[in-house]
């Protein structure tokens, strides 16, 4: 029997033909499908009643309705096909693009923890009450837990070694495993590196229970000899949600100031796993952290963040979104209610409304490290993913010694992950080995 945590369970978020259904059925509907009749059908089946639940699953369109009018390719050649040509800034070097590297890498670390406590179950009205109850809001430092003894009462799901005066180090999480990963890729394989490289190193270094919802599926699909094309498809109803998004930012890192090669870079790795926006969302994050080392701007760098995804695609239609908001005027917090609205059945953990919500961030945190992370995260959805790239794009925006000692200093210069061979990582050598990628790269 497949094993599924309390908060998969919860949502729905699984292989069992139950979570297949729900959630192919609001992937139908968010790409423009009636599906109102499969619906009720579903409602008037028993959870465990596989078999009428896989054929709602089997029936269900996995794809656009011909009159869509949004772009939906997940094909290399067809994506480049919808975009501009793009030429690359003039890339930092020596000691500044050092600084640069090394504040991307203790700027994701730290951006990934400030979230991680309020990862699941806190929506933006909860963080908020919760920072203005401890006169903590908006967020300057790690979250305050006054007591971790009572930290699950209090609804954390996750609290050791995350809360403000307990950090000594980076903690486990896969949106740095996946980093971790990526650099390792780069290392073994070169730019040129495949999905199936990828498949293999996931396989050979990544437990399976570590992976989830998209991630999960594609594994599970690769053990048992699923298609390689096709295993980013099958019986995976979470195509398009965040998990290819967080495993951007090592191919923005290689490629600082030419957002078009990360882009690139990053297909093969996203294209494994997802299809359509799911790919764009890597794509997408890993041009905007490119560009963070070269932009003269937060607002620069979101612009041009948007030549390297389809014009049409719904992706890029929420950033444009949450930019034309920052235009006019708007505060953070009604651009979020907007959000919010648009997106009110969403799953926290897709890659659109995380990508609205990271968009805010870099926006109005107008090129400061702690306002960027903490608006991002403040946004509720997948605060420790969003947080993680929110804090890659300003560490390489900023470089390392811009950014507040309180963030970086208690990190010991040290994180663990999931993935054999990596347990234990000196942040440092993380950054030195990026810079010899990109020295080996020229």
């Amino acid at each position: 029997m497949e094993y599924i945590s309390d908060w998969e369970r919860a949502f729905g978020i699984s292989q069992e033909p139950f979570g297949l259904a729900l959630n192919e059925l609001t992937q139908a509907e968010e790409t423009g499908h009636d599906v109102a009749e499969a619906r009720a059908r579903f409602e008037a089946i028993e959870p465990s009643d596989d078999a009428p639940l896989l054929a709602i699953y089997d029936a269900l369109p996995k794809s656009p309705p011909a009159e869509w009018p949004h772009f939906e390719g997940s094909g290399l050649s067809e994506i480049l096909a919808q975009l501009p040509a793009s030429t690359p800034a003039k890339a930092p070097t020596g000691a500044d693009l050092t600084s640069r590297i090394s504040g991307a890498w203790h700027g994701r670390i730290a951006g990934n923890m400030l979230g991680k406590p309020v990862e699941f179950g806190w929506p933006r009205a909860k963080i908020k009450a919760y920072l203005e109850e401890r006169d903590a809001y908006p967020f300057t430092d790690y979250i305050p837990i006054e007591d971790e003894s009572l930290a699950a009462e209090l609804g954390f799901q996750m609290w050791e070694g995350l809360s403000k005066g307990r950090v000594t180090s980076g903690v486990r999480d896969d949106d740095i495993d996946y980093t971790v990963l990526g650099l390792h890729l780069l290392e073994t394989y070169g730019f040129d590196y495949t999905s199936r490289d990828v498949a293999y190193e996931w396989l050979s270094r990544f437990p399976a229970y570590q992976v989830y919802t998209a991630e999960r599926a594609t594994y599970q699909n690769l053990v048992r000899e699923v298609p390689l094309d096709e295993v980013g498809e099958f019986h995976n109803p979470y195509r398009e949600w965040i998990g290819a998004q967080i495993r951007a930012d090592i191919y923005g890192y290689v490629a600082p100031g030419d957002p078009r090669r990360a882009a690139l870079l990053s297909y093969a790795d996203a294209s494994l796993s997802h299809r359509a926006n799911g790919i764009y969302g890597e794509m997408w994050a890993a041009a905007l952290v490119a560009t963070a080392f070269t932009a003269a701007s937060p607002e620069e760098s979101i612009v041009e963040s948007l030549n390297h995804v389809p014009a049409t695609s719904r992706l890029a239609g929420e950033v444009r979104t949450v930019l034309d908001d920052f235009r006019a005027g708007l505060s953070w917090e009604e651009s979020l209610d907007k959000l919010d609205a648009r997106y009110p059945d969403m799953s926290w953990v897709h890659t659109i409304n995380n990508t609205g919500a990271l968009t805010a961030g870099i926006l109005w945190g107008e090129g400061d490290y702690t306002k960027t992370i903490a608006l991002t995260v403040q946004a509720g959805l997948d605060t420790d993913s969003t947080g993680a790239t929110a804090g890659s794009w300003a560490g390489a925006f900023l470089g390392y010694d811009a950014i507040p000692s309180h963030w970086i200093d208690p990190l010991a210069d040290h994180t663990v992950s999931a993935l054999f061979g990596y347990g234990d990582v000196a942040i440092s050598d993380l950054a030195a080995r990026t810079l010899a990628l990109i020295e080996g790269s020229k």
